[in-house]
């Protein structure tokens, strides 16, 4: 799997930009504040649908705009593939919009079937904490690995963490005496079907 080109548009601090790639090894190189960072963000959002930065959509897109748009070529032995992610505040022309839209060969995808077609994995200095820090954060970093390779793994960690979430809140129900512990049968079952995935 090859990149061949990447456009950015009013992503972090590039109005217009596009970058191609070489077959062999690229280098990013330059200065401090010139953006070398925000391109590698940019190839591991288009990977993963996420940014390893941040998680709200309105930082990512340029200050006094209301749009940005990502765009990836891939060459691989099945053909090229385009992957674009556009996002915006949550509104667009003063109507409300998705805060970030997924589109591969320009068909408008969910997040579940365009997170795979790009493999990548981001590192950076303080990704130390992978190996120092807790285990929540190797999980994390695995799971971002994982997501991109497994479609089923993707599924299960969705409802794993939809589960937790709503068992969490049975959990406080039964504390206050809203509720009983036959409520968390269904969540704690989802729970061990995703989690053994």
């Amino acid at each position: 799997m090859i990149i061949t080109r990447l456009v950015l548009s009013n992503f972090r601090n590039y109005g217009q930009k596009t970058l191609v790639f070489d077959r062999g090894m690229t280098l990013l190189a330059g200065p401090n504040a010139v953006g070398k960072t925000n391109a590698l963000e940019a190839i591991f959002l288009l990977a993963t649908g996420k940014s390893p930065r941040v998680g709200v959509e309105e930082e990512m897109v340029k200050k006094d705009q209301d749009i940005a748009r990502l765009g990836i070529e891939v060459e691989a032995t099945t053909g090229q593939t385009k992957l674009e992610i556009v996002l915006t505040r949550g509104e667009y022309n003063g109507k409300r919009a998705a805060k970030k839209r997924y589109f591969v060969n320009g068909i408008a995808r969910h997040m579940g079937t365009f997170v795979g077609n790009l493999k990548s994995v981001f590192f950076r200095p303080e990704d130390l904490q992978i190996i120092l820090g807790s285990p929540s954060r190797r999980r994390e970093y695995l799971d971002d690995v994982l997501i991109q390779t497994d479609r089923d793994y993707y599924r299960s960690l969705l409802a794993y963490k939809k589960g937790l979430r709503q068992r969490n809140k049975i959990l406080l129900k039964i504390r206050e005496g809203q509720t009983n512990q036959a409520a968390l049968y269904f969540w704690d079952n989802l729970l061990v079907k995703n989690g053994q995935y």
